[in-house]
């Protein structure tokens, strides 16, 4: 549990102070199970509960943030209120709407492509819920202002009921507005559309003689009691309720794993899980149920075109790009999709679930199942398709102006755009979505530090930085965790330079000179940095304090980065050509696989669960066991590449996916998996 920010002074807002903590309870029964809430969508888990949300919604009792399988966050604003009068002429209720209306102004383009969500729970029984239920459900059938309150005037369509609750509702945003509440540029008839046809009303029983909902939650929460009996249920709701009237004051913001902390050591709470049953030995020195490894699983020759780039996994599907081409493959048997659909650049297109973004003639992007090719919606015309990136159901695409713009895959409606000040000539690259960030990186012309990079929210695009970071040329920069890293030319000297920035403000907390150019990408941990040099040196930096933790050479050239298994850092070298096992605490090394000839790796090392593996420039793919520290007997050869023009060849679950030089696509497994 944290304590937000800014939280507004607790109050209940006319909830009542019972109800709402008894409300509470409920959303927390929710997120401790991962049941879908009512009004967040059946498909979302809830993942987070902030009470008192007024830091960051209008709409301040509750919100509810979900996830759905692809990773895109859903929220929902609940405002409680025991039995609210919502007229015209009642003060609690004009602020209620007010609350409403500015959510709606502020989060409009989530609202209108589902991802965000307004609810009213309400204590039953609660005359108007009938007649509120009725009205939404007519709004969302509507789908538009002008349709709605069309059918809503056709005789005989609303009882009496109906009809005076929406007459109060008109009134009531009419004088929300009139005392201060924002109106979107809208009519009060488009307003009380777009209130209805996105708000919940959450009419619960959770006191008197018969508490339907508290039931519920109990009979949810049962499965979490080590016994199962109605008492440990009943208790565990019981400790939810006090956590909520603990949490509601503070303002805080409770996960399953805060809460989980929250209730340790209660009798009807598991301490931990189940342990999983223990894995059977695993066969030694790279044999598998009797075959030996590598194991080809199947090869597609002639294919492809000489020059392909290597695969990309998307699920079940590889995508291959060949020159303005695509291919797509299935995964498992290697026959093809569909046909090689043409595209404006020979970009790796980005994905989201089952649809992937494929540019077209004239700077479009066109949406595609990835299955079967077909267009599945609209196109996103006159943008840089080439720098376009998904990432939890958005799509984040600069247009050729220099703004970048996000749309919801799901609909294709727009949500924000931004637009660096000064004006930029273009982005430098596609975007970087970490978390709710995303990293945006453009040139500066006339500037003496011509980069520059800048945080945005994900979800409405506003600058999480006052100003953007500026720094010379970068050769590498990424993000771990709350860190920045930005590696940059050197001046002068000509010496590159590390540095640190804070995640959230941009503010620089360390800098370092290094002694040589970095080769790969940087390697990051939540404590340390690991960097390969083109002269040989692996370099390990405290992640906190830009302290060299150590230095050491290890080959005459390295060409790859370093990859962490366990206590120790394990690097391919190009010359000699063997794998070095480095320990990560003293950079001593602690073993090291004989050199062969001609044998320069490529890669760096592909771990399983028990060995590594490289190719070497001889298209030779060759292991070695971490366990007894030998090379493996098993060999894969014919496998011989281009990495400046084809990329490096990746490994998904244990299975390596490569394009050789001459167009032939292969899949090989690492490991013993069955």
């Amino acid at each position: 549990m944290n304590a937000s920010a800014g939280a507004s002074p607790y109050s209940t807002g006319g909830g009542g102070t019972v109800f709402e903590h008894h409300f509470g309870a409920v959303l927390l029964s929710y997120l401790l199970t991962g049941a879908p809430v009512p009004g967040l969508g059946d498909h979302v888990t809830p993942v987070e509960v902030r009470f008192q949300a007024r830091a960051v919604a209008a709409v301040d009792d509750y919100l509810v943030t979900g996830l759905t399988d692809r990773g895109t966050p859903h929220r929902m604003s609940i405002a409680v209120r025991r039995r609210p009068k919502l007229t015209p002429g009642d003060l609690l209720s004009v602020e209620l709407m007010k609350s409403f209306l500015l959510t709606l102004q502020q989060r409009w383009a989530l609202l209108a492509a589902g991802r965000w969500q307004l609810a009213l729970a309400v204590a039953a029984p609660y005359p108007r819920a009938a007649s509120l239920q009725a009205l939404t459900t007519a709004a969302v059938a509507a789908g538009s202002p002008s349709v709605f309150h069309s059918r809503v005037a056709e005789p005989g369509r609303l009882n009496k009921s109906d009809r005076d609750t929406l007459a109060n509702l008109k009134g009531l945003v009419a004088a929300a507005v009139s005392s201060g509440g924002p109106d979107a540029g809208c009519t009060p008839d488009t307003l009380t559309w777009r209130l209805l046809a996105h708000l919940s009303v959450l009419d619960l029983r959770l006191e008197g003689v018969r508490p339907l909902d508290r039931t519920a939650a109990v009979e949810r929460l049962l499965p979490m009691a080590t016994r199962v009996e109605a008492a440990d249920g009943d208790a565990l709701f019981s400790r939810l309720r006090e956590f909520a009237s603990d949490c509601a004051p503070a303002g805080a913001t409770v996960t399953r794993e805060s809460l989980l902390r929250a209730l340790r050591g209660l009798s009807f709470v598991p301490d931990k899980a189940t342990p999983p049953p223990p894995k059977p030995p695993r066969p030694r020195r790279g044999r598998a149920a009797g075959r030996s490894l590598p194991h080809p699983l199947w090869s597609r020759p002639n294919r492809l075109r000489p020059g392909a780039c290597q695969p990309r996994l998307h699920g079940d599907t590889l995508l291959v790009v060949d020159g303005h081409t695509l291919h797509a493959f299935d995964a498992t048997s290697g026959e093809p999709l569909w046909g090689p659909k043409p595209m404006g650049h020979n970009n790796q297109p980005p994905v989201d679930g089952t649809t992937v973004f494929t540019s077209g003639m004239g700077n479009t992007l066109r949406p595609r199942n990835i299955r079967s090719g077909t267009e599945t919606g609209p196109r996103v015309n006159r943008c840089a398709a080439a720098q376009a990136v998904c990432d939890r159901g958005t799509l984040y695409v600069p247009d050729l102006q220099g703004s970048l713009h996000a749309y919801d895959t799901d609909s294709g409606r727009h949500l924000w755009n931004w637009r660096p000040e000064p004006t930029a000539p273009g982005f430098l690259e596609a975007p970087c979505v970490v978390d709710d960030s995303v990293f945006v990186a453009w040139t500066e012309s006339g500037s003496s530090q011509p980069w520059a990079l800048q945080a945005l929210h994900a979800d409405t695009g506003y600058p999480r930085w006052p100003e953007p970071l500026r720094l010379p040329s970068p050769e590498h920069w990424m993000v771990s965790d709350d860190k920045l890293f930005a590696i940059t030319s050197g001046v002068g000297t000509g010496a590159p330079w590390l540095a640190m920035h804070d995640v959230y403000s941009g503010t620089l907390l360390w800098q370092k000179q290094l002694s040589d150019r970095v080769v790969g990408k940087p390697m990051a941990s939540e404590k340390s940095l690991h960097l390969a040099h083109s002269d040989g040196h692996v370099s390990s930096f405290d992640a906190l304090t830009g302290e060299n933790r150590w230095t050491v050479k290890v080959a005459k050239s390295l060409r790859t980065h370093p990859v962490a298994t366990g206590e120790q850092v394990l690097i391919t070298s190009w010359d000699p050509g063997r794998l070095f096992a480095l320990d990560n605490t003293q950079g001593t090394i602690a073993w090291q696989g004989r050199p062969r000839r001609a044998a320069s790796l490529m890669t760096p090392a592909y771990l399983t669960d028990s060995s590594a593996w490289a190719v070497s420039r001889a298209g030779v793919l060759q292991g070695w066991s971490l366990d007894t520290r030998r090379r493996l007997p098993g060999e894969c050869e014919d496998l011989p590449w281009n990495p400046a023009d084809q990329g490096i060849p990746q490994v998904w679950d244990g299975v390596l996916y490569v394009v050789t030089g001459n167009g032939n696509l292969q899949a090989i497994r690492l490991d013993d998996t069955v």
